[in-house]
């Protein structure tokens, strides 16, 4: 089993709404495959058993997804070591990864990093930068969760690709 690590700060905006977004893209690309990747999320400064923030719930249920189940997780070295892929929302979440769990660099990358070497063309640096939408408008989770389904999709080709040939 291929298990993927979202991580933001707080595990309750961010890393929650783009696993929900990253499980539904790879069951709808993958199908019944999609059961063997794990898709996990945790946050560098959550505060452990956290909702997830009410503007985030009600954008996923906007897509269909429900995220009222889900409770923060502080990131931990082991997680860092047991996941196949480490996605950070920004590039100083994955340096503060590093720090943690240097031996998990070369499995480590920002959403914008990846997605850009997947094959994403054409964005400026801070739309690859995935900014924390806590205590903003639901517009402004709305942009966020658009800008994360935009910046999946290469991730999703590369993610798909990864898990056919670990099972191999």
């Amino acid at each position: 089993m291929l298990t993927v690590l979202l991580i933001c700060t707080g595990n309750t905006c961010r890393s929650p709404m783009a696993a929900a977004l990253l499980e539904h893209i790879l069951a709808q690309k993958m199908g019944a495959e999609a059961a063997g990747i794990k898709i996990e999320s945790a946050g560098l400064g959550a505060n452990p058993g956290s909702r997830a923030a009410l503007p985030a719930v009600e954008v996923m249920q906007e897509e269909g997804l429900d995220l009222t189940g889900h409770r923060a997780r502080r990131v931990t070295r082991e997680m860092l070591q047991a996941a196949d892929l480490i996605l950070t929302m920004t590039p100083s979440q994955k340096e503060l990864v590093l720090a943690l769990e240097p031996a998990a660099e070369k499995k480590t990358y920002s959403l914008g990093q990846l997605a850009t070497l997947s094959g994403l063309e054409g964005s400026s640096e801070a739309a690859l930068t995935v900014d924390d939408p806590f205590g903003q408008s639901l517009y402004v989770y709305r942009q966020v969760r658009e800008q994360m389904r935009y910046l999946l999709r290469p991730i999703v080709e590369y993610i798909s690709q990864k898990a056919s040939s670990s099972g191999d």
